[in-house]
């Protein structure tokens, strides 16, 4: 397997997700003693192009969930190489109707993924993670089955934010939460080819599908609020 792996937190120093030629998904698990179940199917997002990645959409209904060689890939990438116990993300290329592993990696606790994932569906994975710590079986019936996206807001360009905000009245219906990621004084650059950058704020969003959640989220940049001088 091979392949740049997506970053799973939006932090500085992290890598990013390509954006592939064909898209890339990612399929979030909890691994149990060897046993290996699929939770839900991220999908990260770009701005088009060979523009940098930007966020997740999740949907608890994808039909890649309920595929045997989705599945089945999924369990294949996992034999002997991770812990028995844990939650992990494998990230495949979907080329034409063909699937590819690309490769696999543990999921971080407050990963990106895990929250858009987790307002989709309703599995608490940090609960889950804990009960896996204590020797447990965890509870991974979902509770909802909606969708949810998660989308960082970076600078148009290297600035030293002095206070970044939302217009509260301005947010666009469906937005769930907002987070103010920026800290004052400290430079925030855009993302450049497959570097991170420093987002600015991040946006979450529930709606019935993986549309509304991008129809809630597109215009979210013009409700922040950035005063800023250059880097």
């Amino acid at each position: 397997m091979s392949g740049r792996w997506p970053a799973l937190l939006p932090a500085g120093g992290e890598q990013w997700p390509e954006n592939d030629e064909h898209p890339l998904v990612l399929v979030v698990s909890v691994v149990c003693d060897g046993r290996v179940s699929p939770v839900f199917v991220a999908h990260p997002e770009h701005a088009g192009g060979r523009d940098p990645f930007r966020g997740y959409v999740v949907e608890a209904s994808d039909p890649l969930l309920r595929r045997p060689d989705v599945s089945g890939l999924v369990r294949a990438m996992h034999g002997g190489t991770v812990p028995g116990r844990g939650i992990t993300a494998s990230v495949l290329r979907l080329k034409g109707g063909e699937l590819q592993g690309v490769r696999i990696a543990r999921v971080r606790e407050g990963a990106l993924v895990v929250r858009a994932g987790e307002l989709a569906t309703g599995t608490d994975l940090d609960r889950a993670r804990a009960v896996l710590a204590g020797g447990g079986v965890p509870d991974l019936a979902p509770r909802r089955r909606c969708a949810a996206g998660a989308r960082l807001l970076y600078p148009a360009r290297d600035i030293a934010p002095d206070s970044v905000e939302f217009d509260v009245p301005a947010l666009p219906a469906g937005v769930w939460g907002t987070e103010i990621l920026a800290r004052p004084g400290e430079p925030a650059r855009p993302p450049a080819g497959s570097g991170a950058g420093d987002p600015l704020a991040l946006g979450l969003a529930v709606g019935e599908d993986a549309a509304a959640c991008r129809r809630a989220l597109d215009p979210l940049p013009g409700a922040l609020r950035v005063r800023a001088r250059r880097s």
